[in-house]
This record gives C-alpha cells, structure tokens and sequence, in this order.
C-alpha cells in the first residue's frame, strides 16, 4: 500500500483542475476518419428497376478535390463501366449518373473520397439487378427513343407543311399577278378588235 504525506495530496488536488482540462482539450484518436453512413443503391440489394445514379453518404462532408475523388460501376462481366465520370457533391453526398444498365447480375460499386480531414476512405459495394429489371430499363429506353423519332418527324413535317405553304402562297401571288396581265392584254385585244370591225362595218356602208 502507498502512503502518500500530506504535501503529495496537496500537489495532487492542485493539479487536479490542469489534467481534467488536458483531457477535454486532447484531440481525437488519430484513426477517428470520416466513414460511409449509407448508399443508394444499399449494399448487397436486389433491385425491381435499374438504378440511374449512385449516391454514397458520409458522415461529414468530403472534399471535392478532383483527382481524388472517383466512384466506378462495373458490370457482371467486370470489364463493361456504367459511371458517366462526373461527381456531384451535395453536403454529405457525393453521386454520379449511370450509362443504362444492360446487364443481368451483379454490379460493383468502387470509390475512393477524399474525407473532410483529408484522408481517402475508398471501399467497394455490391448490388443486383434481375434480368426483368434490365428488360424494363430496355422497353423504357426503347420506347423514350421511339418518342424522339415521332416528334422530331412530327417537328419535320409541320415544317414542311410551312414551306409548302409559304411556296403555295408566293406560286399564287406570282399567279394572280401574271394572271392579271393576261387579262389586260385581252381586254386590250378585244377592244382593239372591236374598233377594227366596227371601222371597217362602217367604211362598207359608206361605200355603198
């Protein structure tokens, strides 16, 4: 047993006050590194419709400090990558968008971020889609494709409508002025005519 003297009890509590303000003022654990808190789609999920983008959330907000930064999507046979390579950081997430999804099976999501105190956290999650999913996705892209064609056709034949009508309207303006001038002249040609017959009906009755 340790026998402390009175002076060394007195050293102690006056020490006491400066160690409980070291211990709150210490830093944290050097290894307390910002983690993944969730991600959409969820690890390990199997999902009813191909997803369009993956989000990864953290528990502070990481970095956007470009070379750093990268999130990948590869396909069931691990060569075919779906990511369209641009990040988007919104607070606690960092997502990218998806090529569509033409596979069946099993996908892996590769990152590596960045944290808020600089150090990487890279992981790799995993999720599936069925193959009703892919062929839904497949029906969907198809039919949005079809949708384009028809209204780009539709914006082509109203415009064609519009020259063929804007020529019509010009091919009658021309027309009815072409049109006119004939009319004159005949008009003319008839009177002349007329002058001429009425003339010589004239110089016959006054010869005889």
């Amino acid at each position: 047993m340790t026998i402390q003297t009175p002076a060394a009890r007195t050293a102690a509590l006056a020490l006491a006050p400066f160690t409980a303000a070291a211990l709150v003022l210490a830093p944290p654990p050097a290894g307390a590194h910002d983690v993944l808190t969730g991600s959409t789609p969820e690890d390990g999920q199997t999902l009813d419709t191909a997803p369009e983008e993956v989000v990864l959330s953290f528990n502070n907000a990481p970095l956007e400090s470009g070379d750093g930064n990268a999130i990948s999507v590869t396909g069931p046979d691990e060569e075919t990558t779906y990511e369209t390579g641009d990040l988007v950081f919104e607070g606690n997430d960092v997502s990218t968008e998806l090529e569509p999804l033409d596979q069946a099976g099993d996908y892996t999501i590769g990152f590596r971020v960045v944290s808020s105190d600089g150090h990487p956290i890279q992981e790799s999650l995993t999720f599936t889609v069925p193959e009703e999913a892919v062929a839904e996705g497949a029906s969907e892209e198809e039919e949005g494709a079809g949708a384009d064609e028809a209204a780009a056709e539709d914006t082509q034949d109203e415009g064609a409508q519009e020259d063929t009508g804007e020529a019509a309207e010009e091919a009658a303006d021309e027309g009815g002025i072409s049109g006119t001038a004939v009319g004159i002249i005949i008009a003319a040609a008839v009177v002349v005519l007329a002058g001429v017959i009425l003339v010589a009906v004239r110089v016959r009755r006054s010869t005889h």
